[in-house]
């Protein structure tokens, strides 16, 4: 199993230090510490969800407005578009990751999954995003599935789009079913990492009939279809 990359986790603590305010910070430190107070004691998980349902209230209303060298800065701690993160995003991959540190390897699904279940929609969206930073990424792809179905436009985004989990991990049916849902709910094909690559005869049929029908209800069809109809054809 993958151990959490501390390195990665301090540059986004940095960053996060940064923008957030003094007090804010502070309860993040402190709360950091309880998650593990000590070799001998289980990892604290009522305080960890307590920290994470926090953070938004925390930092809320704080902009994480990024210099250009601190997005290259998260872009190399492996956050793949940060200029879409929010100060709270960033804040709960810090707590996930930290989660992930001190919680037995067995237990890093179930709490991911806990976190998603009783969270708001902030919370997420936050652990969508999180998700390819956390260690043994693959072992989250039935949560992120699940994500899939959400009605939420911001839930469904935080997987969907500027998020490189789905084009690395998700099966083929999976991704093509992704790559159809963003055409319908209207978010930009260029938003979806790795599509290109992920394209295949299934979903080009796919894409195709979906074109066919809005023509036959007399709607719009999204430009961006023929761009997967032609990522298919040969050169």
């Amino acid at each position: 199993m993958d151990a959490v990359d501390r390195t990665r986790a301090r540059e986004w603590l940095a960053v996060l230090q940064a923008h957030a305010a003094p007090d804010a910070h502070l309860w993040l430190s402190r709360g950091l510490s309880q998650l593990a107070p000590g070799e001998a004691l289980p990892f604290g998980r009522g305080a960890f969800f307590g920290l994470y349902a926090g953070a938004g209230r925390r930092l809320r209303g704080v902009s994480l407005e990024l210099s250009a060298a601190e997005c290259a800065r998260l872009a190399s701690a492996g956050i793949a578009r940060p200029e879409v993160w929010s100060l709270p995003d960033l804040a709960r991959a810090v707590l996930l990751a930290s989660a992930c540190d001190v919680a037995p390897a067995a237990d890093h699904v179930s709490i991911a999954t806990e976190a998603f279940r009783r969270g708001d929609n902030g919370e997420r969206v936050g652990l969508l995003r999180s998700l390819p930073l956390l260690p043994g990424t693959e072992r989250f792809t039935p949560l992120a599935i699940e994500a899939c179905r959400t009605h939420v436009l911001d839930v469904f985004a935080a997987i969907a789009c500027d998020n490189p989990f789905p084009a690395a991990h998700f099966p083929e049916l999976n991704f093509n079913q992704l790559v159809v849902k963003t055409l319908f709910v209207e978010l930009p094909l260029s938003r979806v990492i790795g599509w290109r690559d992920r394209t295949n005869t299934e979903l080009v049929r796919m894409a195709t009939d979906y074109a066919a029908e809005r023509r036959a209800a007399g709607r719009s069809v999204p430009e961006d279809i023929a761009l997967i109809q032609a990522a298919e054809e040969p050169p």
